[in-house]
């Protein structure tokens, strides 16, 4: 399998320097694939890393249309062809900071695709400096409050707070601030000057995931536990922790299960409202075929949005210890998927 990883971010963000940064440090005796992609039609990234063109890389743009969307199919025939040519040891692709990077995540899980990628580390790159007040303070102004920004901080897996040397230590504390406030939570949140970090991070895969890290209204680290379930051939993560009042309860499912939407949100609404137990918290992400899609419950309030989330589907539940049943709870789950 060929480790591959999707490095995005807003325009002027540092993906670039980020690139070079990458192929400095490329580790001896491995050759690496470098897919850069421009919306204009006039490729200006090529030649900015034309300098870094040696024998342990070789590197390809894709001008003229987002990979995310228009070009995606021609994103696939040239990995198709340049894998076939020469296997890489890893395939860096930089997307345009105008797409909307999920579809190149769902592309890479494609039937081929699959069979021969690793999809690693989601890598975005931001500018700490437009953290300039706390995320809800923001107006619609900020480049920070568009869709396309959104996106690319739901499906990262490690977010590089980069020009920190511009920044201010408010900046910081905003940023960080808001990147722990998603669910799921980030693996790493990295300062960086010159979108610099260790190539370690690079392969930290998919699965490579921390314990649901959802805080109850009291400490919940009196006890915890974990266990891996087998269910039609797929394994699933199973986490408990519990304090002298809450207990919660999650799972997480490998991203290639599909779920019924409508089977969920029928199923969260009845945990919900329902009288034997109290449900304080649930918090949801989930593969749902075409769509993957957000759940978010205070109390018996549920909202459902479009997630860009593409790492796993998970669930996690806080509750009064009261007659919740998560074996029922985790059961019932199953019947939702496709």
């Amino acid at each position: 399998m060929i480790n591959t990883n999707l490095i995005i971010g807003r325009l002027g963000s540092g993906k670039t320097t980020c690139i070079k940064h990458l192929i400095r440090h490329i580790p001896a005796h491995e050759f690496w694939l470098i897919i850069v992609n421009e919306f204009g039609q006039i490729g200006i990234d090529e030649a900015l890393l034309s300098d870094q063109q040696n024998d342990s890389i070789s590197i390809t743009e894709i001008n003229g249309g987002c990979i995310c969307c228009a070009a995606q199919s021609q994103l696939q025939v040239i990995l198709t062809s340049l894998i076939r040519k020469r296997k890489p040891d890893r395939i860096i692709i930089e997307a345009t900071g105008l797409g909307h990077p999920a579809g190149i995540v769902d592309m890479l899980r494609s039937e081929y695709l699959r069979s021969v990628i690793s999809v690693n580390s989601v890598i975005t790159v931001t500018d700490l400096s437009l953290f300039s007040q706390p995320f809800e303070a923001l107006d619609k102004t900020s480049p920070l409050t568009t869709e396309s920004f959104t996106q690319q901080i739901q499906l990262a897996d490690i977010v590089i707070l980069n020009k920190i040397d511009l920044a201010g230590p408010s900046n910081f504390e905003y940023a960080t601030a808001y990147l722990q406030s998603i669910f799921p939570h980030k693996m790493h949140i990295i300062d960086a000057k010159n979108a610099e970090f260790d190539l370690k991070y690079l392969s930290m895969s998919s699965d490579l995931m921390s314990k649901p890290s959802m805080k109850s209204p009291h400490s919940m680290h009196n006890s915890s536990s974990s266990e891996k379930l087998s269910y039609k051939d797929t394994t699933i993560e199973c986490f408990s922790s519990e304090s002298d009042e809450y207990m919660s309860f999650g799972l997480i499912f490998p991203a290639s299960v599909v779920f019924k939407r409508k089977h969920l949100q029928e199923l969260f609404q009845n945990y919900l409202s329902n009288a034997d137990f109290k449900i304080v918290r649930l918090k949801g992400v989930f593969n749902c075929g075409r769509l993957w899609h957000a759940f978010n419950a205070i109390d018996s309030t549920m909202n459902t949005e479009e997630s860009y989330y593409r790492r796993d589907s998970r669930v996690e539940l806080i509750y009064q210890r009261q007659l919740f049943d998560s074996s029922a709870f985790k059961d019932a789950l199953f019947t939702a998927i496709e």
